[in-house]
């Protein structure tokens, strides 16, 4: 039973995810759906790790928050780089990082 809201928790967030991305064009809000997209496909394969080899919560957790911080960082990382050069973040723009 449990086992089930996992993979149902997982599936909502990978459909937030989704959302996220075909509802915005700001870059950073589309990094942002993929890092929940990500965390979202952690939760369903650590919970069948939790649940096959009854291991312990804490590595769930600890999976979860280390992938959303290494995200974090590469989010921080693409938007000092797409200010520092004045361009746009909107993805419709980028044809202006060419020149």
């Amino acid at each position: 039973m449990i086992f089930n809201l996992f993979i149902l928790l997982g599936m909502a967030l990978f459909a937030v995810g989704i959302s996220g991305i075909l509802a915005s064009r700001n870059f950073i809000i589309m990094m942002l759906s993929i890092e929940i997209m990500i965390i979202s496909s952690t939760v369903v394969a650590l919970s069948v790790f939790y649940f096959v080899s009854s291991g312990n919560i804490v590595i769930l957790l600890l999976v979860i928050w280390s992938a959303a911080s290494a995200e974090a960082m590469a989010l921080v990382a693409f938007y000092r780089y797409m200010t520092k050069g004045q361009a746009s973040l909107d993805v419709t723009k980028l044809s202006k990082l060419r020149n």
